[in-house]
């Protein structure tokens, strides 16, 4: 059962979508997240997407990222992708490995600024 809280936005003075997730996620949540953002970097015309996971569980096994992945990649072809992690980030570091598998710019980053910066100089 999924239990996510969910916050996005649109900062004009960056071109930055920002996302923000907390709770516990299943795998179409995942996906569904992720087209939210897409939808979003498509309406103000950003291809830049920061998204802060730090505070998020995945209810969902490591094997589904298989099917996850090629989803995701669709809706994200054009994306640059800054995902903030938990120190406990194995699931991110595996969502990262297979996304640079289907040719997106993604990368993890234990500090939200830090995410921010890198993300602004894309």
């Amino acid at each position: 059962m999924s239990n996510v809280s969910t916050c996005i936005t649109y900062d004009a003075s960056t071109s930055l979508v920002m996302m923000t997730l907390r709770g516990t996620a299943s795998a179409q949540d995942v996906i569904n997240f992720y087209q939210i953002a897409h939808q979003y970097s498509v309406l103000y015309g950003s291809e830049k997407i920061l998204v802060d996971v730090s505070e998020l569980t995945h209810n969902f096994a490591p094997a589904d990222l298989f099917t996850i992945m090629p989803i995701i990649a669709t809706s994200l072809q054009q994306a640059v992708l800054a995902i903030v992690v938990s120190f406990d980030g194995f699931m991110h570091d595996l969502f990262v490995q297979k996304a640079k598998r289907y040719n997106l710019q993604a990368e993890n980053f234990e500090c939200y600024q830090m995410a921010k910066n890198w993300l602004v100089r894309q």
